[in-house]
Formats: structure tokens, C-alpha cells, sequence
């Protein structure tokens, strides 16, 4: 078992999958949106969360993502790859594809469909943790897997020797703080707030980076915020969260739909010329309207 990377701090884009319009990878894109990150200063990439549409690509199109994204990633970042999935096999062989690829870690979320309770949890861990061939980072989703990890789940997590971390996306400061105070029995483990909004609020509470929609289209935005709240200029990294919220507000519901958020970090790719907006079904793409006026919203002098 490997050890935990230290990579996975900072800045850490949960990238979109890009598709063709057929529906296959588009490995071509993968590389421009590779580049373009990089240029922002992220300090590593994700793929294979909610935006990446794991929840709707099929095991063979996510094995074929994780090629294609360590191709354009390793070199230029660490990679981190998602293998949430109902299945405990999948999320393993999924895991192994990632080891053989090169990847720092791996993210877990807690299964989806069934409600589960914490005991059953737990011994979910204690089934596929040690069968993961790298460090696993146990992501918190539950607007969309309905499920929280409590206490009991956590502080069971924290015995694991390949834990690389916490992703929070529940959007609760309160939960973030606790989970924060938590984890802080291992300092070495980092937690990374899933909520653009609330990354510099994270920050203040000692959380150790974010995993931001966001950071896909105006990366160097939250890299500046992360720096400088580092150097204890405050004020300038309020300006810039500011700036971060303003931004989202007028893209995340760019489709008007519950799951406008992933259309819209994609379409915001397609508009900057990184990818096509396409969109693994149900979750409908954005327009080319939508496109047009995502252009205006990201290339605008206000938003250079």
C-alpha cells in the first residue's frame, strides 16, 4: 500500500469529462483543458467526480477517461481519480486502472441508491479500503448520494494507514468545522472544501485547499485566493472569494436545471474553446445561447 501524497492540497479542480458528440472520450480536449489548468496553477486535477459524470458514464467510458486524462495530466499535475460506484468490484478495478495509469490517489464516495446506515458503512470500508491499490480521499456528496459521513464514519476512516484526506461538498459550515476539528488527530491528512463559495470561509475554519467547479474556467483566480490567504493578506483574498461568488452566481444555473452546475462548468470550457459542451445523458448540455453568453461572462475584460 502506498503511502498518502502530500500533493493533494490547494487548488483541485474536479475536471469535466469531454465527450464527442457520439458520446466517446474526447482525448484531444482532455489535453487543452490539461494545459489550460495547468497555466492556472492548480496543484492537481480530479476527474471522475459529479462533474466529471461518473454517475453517468459507463465503466468501459471511465476506464478509457482515466487513459486519456493520465495522458494529458501526468507530466503537468497529479492526477486524483474518482471510483464511486455501486458496484465494490468496479470501484476497485476502477482503482487498479488508476494505479497502473499513475494517478496520487483516489476519491471514494459513499455508495448511492441504497440508504445505508454508519455501521454499514463502515464495514463497506473495511471491505474496499484495503483492496485499493493507492490512497484513497473520502468524499462527503450528500445532496447527491444521500448519504453523510458521521462521526463514527470518519474517526473509523482515520484508521485506515492509506486515508489521503477529506472532500467536503456538503455545503454546511458547521459539518466542515467539525469534520476539520476531526481529522485534525492526523495532521498530516488534508481537507479540501467542495464549494467555491465557501473556500476562504474553509480556509479560516483550516481546511487545506478546495475542489471548486470554479476553478475549471477562472483557475488562477483561486490560486491567487489560496496564496494569498498563505501570506496572511486577508483582505485581498476576500476580494477575490468575492469575485469567485460573483462569478458562480451567474454561471452555475446557467441551464436553469438542479444539475445546471456540471452543464455549466462544461459549457464554460466549450465557450473558452477547451472541449464541446456535450453531456453524458439525462443531464441536458448547454445551448449554444448559453454557450455564447458564457463567452461574454469569461472573456470580458471584467473577468480577465
Amino acid at each position: 500500500m502506498k503511502a498518502p501524497s502530500p500533493s493533494i492540497r490547494g487548488i483541485v479542480p474536479p475536471v469535466p469529462t469531454p465527450l464527442k458528440s457520439g458520446g466517446a472520450i474526447d482525448r484531444a480536449a482532455f489535453h487543452l483543458i490539461a494545459e489550460h489548468l495547468a497555466d492556472g496553477g492548480i496543484h492537481a486535477a480530479f476527474i471522475l467526480g459529479s462533474t466529471g459524470e461518473c454517475a453517468s458514464l459507463s465503466f468501459e467510458r471511465r476506464m478509457e477517461a482515466t487513459d486519456a486524462a493520465a495522458d494529458a495530466f501526468l507530466g503537468r499535475t497529479p492526477l486524483i481519480v474518482g471510483i464511486g460506484d455501486s458496484s465494490l468490484d468496479q470501484s476497485v478495478a476502477l482503482a487498479n486502472r488508476a494505479g497502473e495509469k499513475g494517478a496520487a490517489a483516489v476519491v471514494l464516495n459513499a455508495p448511492s441508491y441504497y440508504e445505508i446506515s454508519s455501521k454499514e458503512m463502515r464495514a463497506y470500508l473495511d471491505r474496499i479500503v484495503p483492496r485499493l491499490p493507492l490512497p484513497v480521499l473520502l468524499y462527503n456528496m450528500p445532496w447527491l448520494t444521500g448519504h453523510s459521513f458521521d462521526d463514527a464514519t470518519i474517526l473509523h476512516a482515520m484508521d485506515f494507514p492509506s486515508l489521503a484526506g477529506f472532500k467536503d461538498s456538503s455545503g454546511d459550515l458547521d459539518y466542515l468545522s467539525n469534520l476539520i476539528s476531526l481529522v485534525s488527530a492526523r495532521p498530516e491528512l488534508p481537507v479540501l472544501v467542495g464549494n467555491d463559495f465557501l473556500f476562504l470561509d474553509g480556509l479560516k475554519l483550516g481546511a487545506h485547499g478546495a475542489v471548486a467547479g470554479g476553478a475549471n474556467l477562472y483557475p488562477h483566480l483561486f490560486r491567487r485566493l489560496h496564496d494569498a490567504f498563505a501570506a496572511g493578506d486577508f483582505g485581498t483574498a476576500a476580494a477575490l472569494q468575492r469575485e469567485i461568488i460573483a462569478r458562480g452566481e451567474r454561471i452555475f444555473n446557467a441551464t436553469g436545471n438542479p444539475s445546471s452546475v456540471f452543464a455549466a462548468v462544461k459549457g464554460g470550457l466549450a465557450a473558452l474553446g477547451l472541449c464541446e459542451p456535450h453531456m453524458a445523458p439525462p443531464i441536458e448540455p448547454c445551448s449554444p445561447e448559453l454557450i455564447a453568453s458564457l463567452r461574454a461572462l469569461l472573456v470580458s475584460p471584467a473577468a480577465a
